[in-house]
């Protein structure tokens, strides 16, 4: 019975934050209210308030929720990695984006905007850099793995080969936000390509007749 009612909480915690995210993207945070987010979610205004004291609580709720879910999926790669470090990388990034690109995007700009907010935004700040810092430590860890196999160049700085590749996948979500029409494809093809330039180097390789001078 413990384990039913524990699953039926779940169910309507998560209930609660679909309903909120879908309202927050509509509406925005500031015109969205608690009676509506239990209306849509089918459950009492009281109910709501049980669950999650304020709106602000719901969001951050929202974006543990979907960190969960990307961790989720990076394990598969990471547990799978294959042999080739740069199409590791795209597969775990890619699986990152394809989570975001489900959000409305709406609802994106609502969790940045908050960030902002003078009054709550640090606490939402704190909660966006929990959600990066256990993207970078699966990266990290995809990394160091194929860097133990001689994968990687010996004198690569795993730490900070992760946090390159991250901003690749931070700037792109940015530019996706920020561009209205900008499709999700786009956003993963773009993604793709610049880690594949991160790992192939911007440098110019000497050619076959300079090395044998």
């Amino acid at each position: 019975m413990t384990g039913l009612r524990e699953r039926k909480k779940r169910e309507v915690r998560l209930r609660i934050i679909h309903a909120a995210e879908s309202l927050f993207a509509s509406n925005g945070i500031s015109g969205t209210t608690m009676e509506e987010i239990a209306a849509a979610s089918e459950v009492s205004v009281a109910t709501v308030y049980n669950y999650f004291g304020n709106k602000r609580a719901l969001l951050l709720a929202g974006v543990e929720h979907e960190t969960d879910e990307m961790v989720a999926e990076g394990r598969a790669v990471l547990a799978r990695p294959g042999s080739n470090p740069a199409k590791a990388v795209q597969r775990l990034l890619d699986a990152y984006a394809e989570n975001l690109a489900g959000w409305d995007r709406d609802l994106l700009r609502e969790v940045l905007s908050a960030a902002f907010q003078r009054v709550g935004g640090e606490e939402i700040t704190v909660e966006l850099a929990a959600m990066d810092q256990r993207l970078i430590e699966q990266l990290l860890a995809l990394l160091t793995g194929f860097h133990s196999r001689g994968k990687l160049h010996p004198d690569v700085d795993v730490y900070e080969a992760a946090l390159v590749l991250f901003s690749v996948f931070t700037l792109q979500l940015f530019m996706y936000m920020s561009i209205e029409g900008y499709p999700a494809k786009d956003l993963r093809d773009q993604i793709a390509r610049q880690v594949e330039l991160a790992f192939t180097g911007l440098a110019s390789q000497p050619s076959t007749k300079a090395k044998s001078k």
